[in-house]
């Protein structure tokens, strides 16, 4: 077959059905090889030479105080040798910008604009089928298009962006899913939610579907041991079925690319929050605290600013899921909160659990929540002296322990309570904090030893209790407990005979808060409840 002569300049803006009008005349006999769409900032680096550029002028939205970016826009098309920019009006602008006009103008660079109502892939069939070897054509456009891709991968959101130039690049709507539908990133006006839900139907996970006037491509794809989906769609049928394969392929090796990058900038953050936690808790000389707080930049924290030390112990005593961890590190990343984490209980010296130091900002509470009572949690009080921080975990320890217990004295006391398991030391009362550094059997054995006789019987040990949670108010330990206040009364008498003392003495009701200590505050967070 012989090859078809070359297209030029002229054959192409003579075409009544490609909508073109001069703004500044190019060569009538200039030949033209190609023509691309685009709208990136410097189309120039992926275009050959004879070729002519599409484009509908966003790089110009909003940008009328950069005077040079019409100028550096044809200069660096003129050097790359591009035959002519073709202007499409309607879409961001009813006519070619002035400053572009005169940039052309003053550069000799053939502009033409592009009718409204003309589609930019009605001129590039036109130009691409002219030529010699439209497979040819085809490999060169599909591997500009995965240039123009790759683009993306330097942007601060790269998946964003990559979602944004599969868009353009397909001349429709590109979006990522999740496997539950939930939409990462999209990008374009298709109708997202009822392509999943054709996507979620089809039986062919190949096959393309059509929606009305779109037609959609799709691919699975798994990125970190996460299931997702990745489709385009377009109006102009005829790209998915030159291109979309290809799309579909290099955004998928991109994305993979992109989350490999992430998962391996992950690992060494983890690893550097790790290390630094460990050197906090092993003592910072006063001498090199600066040091210290400059690395502790990096992870969210404000120099010299208050922070907790952080002790968590499973509920269930079993390692814990490698989600929980994501859950916590991420959640502190969204809220800007500064978070040094690292999971304990890889010896058996130590429970399962975390150990962590947090800014004490106000993003502090919501974080806790997401530990979704699945952790005893003890915080010491705030400080910003790292040398402290030894000292810190001390205290977080022994919040950890007071909230361990109340939580157990909730559970066989009062049923109804919902107490968190979440303990900050500076809100904890002198009689908590004596109790928490209990530093022998013994010091547990001479309480319990003081209210033995009562612990025999729990009528009489419920009744004490309630008498000490409500007041030394004998109406309303009746009312609490459905008695008359003479069986409590009868009741506080029978305890007097086993305590060796009046219940109005302050050292017998000090011995026995202490005793009982546990259960009254379970019991007093369960009597503050709202009532549903």
């Amino acid at each position: 077959m012989p090859d078809k002569p070359p297209v030029t300049l002229n054959d192409v803006v003579s075409e009544a059905s490609l909508g073109l009008a001069p703004v500044v005349p190019g060569n009538p006999a200039a030949v033209i090889t190609g023509a691309h769409t685009s709208d990136i900032h410097n189309p120039a680096a992926w275009l050959e030479p004879n070729t002519v550029l599409l484009t509908t002028g966003l790089r110009f939205v909003n940008a009328e105080r950069d005077e040079q970016l019409a100028v550096r826009l044809v200069e660096d098309l003129r050097k790359a040798r591009v035959a002519a920019l073709f202007f499409g009006v309607g879409v961001y602008f009813d006519h070619v910008p002035a400053k572009l006009v005169s940039a052309c103008k003053q550069a000799g660079f053939a502009l033409y604009t592009v009718a409204a109502d003309v589609p930019f892939h009605r001129i590039e069939n036109f130009i691409n089928k002219s030529q010699a070897s439209p497979d040819a054509y085809l490999q060169k456009r599909a591997l500009w298009l995965s240039n123009d891709l790759l683009q993306s991968i330097s942007a601060e959101n790269p998946v964003k962006a990559l979602i944004v130039r599969l868009a353009a690049a397909c001349r429709g709507t590109a979006v990522l899913y999740e496997d539950s539908g939930r939409i990462v990133e999209a990008s374009g006006d298709g109708p997202t939610h009822l392509i999943w839900k054709e996507l979620r139907n089809r039986k062919n996970e190949s096959d393309p579907i059509v929606i009305g006037q779109w037609g959609v491509m799709a691919r699975p794809l798994v990125l970190r041991g996460d299931g997702f989906t990745l489709a385009v769609a377009s109006r102009n049928h005829r790209v998915l079925t030159d291109l979309g394969d290809v799309l579909l392929e290099t955004t998928q090796r991109l994305l993979a690319a992109v989350y490999g990058i992430v998962q391996f900038s992950d690992s060494r953050e983890r690893h550097e929050n790790t290390q630094l936690l460990t050197m906090l808790q092993d003592g910072v000389p006063v001498a090199r605290e600066f040091r210290h707080w400059e690395r502790m930049r990096t992870f969210r924290f404000i120099p010299y600013a208050p922070i907790r030390a952080v002790v968590a112990v499973n509920v269930a005593q079993q390692p814990l899921d490698p989600s929980f961890a994501e859950r916590l590190l991420r959640g502190a990343e969204t809220s800007g909160m500064g978070l040094l984490l690292a999971e304990t209980g890889r010896t058996p010296e130590n429970p399962p659990g975390f150990h962590a130091v947090v800014s004490d900002s106000s993003a502090l509470g919501a974080w806790l929540d997401l530990t979704d009572r699945s952790v005893f949690v003890g915080l010491s009080e705030p400080y910003s002296d790292l040398a402290r921080t030894p000292e810190a975990f001390r205290e977080a320890e022994a919040a950890a322990g007071i909230a361990r217990r109340q939580v157990q004295a909730a559970a066989g006391i009062a049923s109804s309570a919902t107490y968190q398991g979440i303990v900050r030391l500076d809100e904890v009362d002198p009689a908590t904090w004596l109790l928490a550094r209990r530093q022998s059997p013994q010091d547990k054995d001479k309480l319990n030893r003081f209210v033995e006789a009562l612990s025999v019987d729990s009528e009489l040990k419920q009744t004490v209790i309630c008498y000490l949670v409500n007041d030394l108010d004998v109406a309303k330990v009746a009312g609490v407990l459905f008695v008359h206040p003479n069986t409590v009364r009868y009741r506080l008498k029978k305890a007097e005979n086993l305590v060796g003392g009046s219940l109005s003495s302050p050292r017998i009701i000090a011995n026995l808060y202490l005793a009982f200590h546990d259960e009254i505050v379970a019991l007093g967070q369960a009597s503050h409840e709202p009532r549903g």
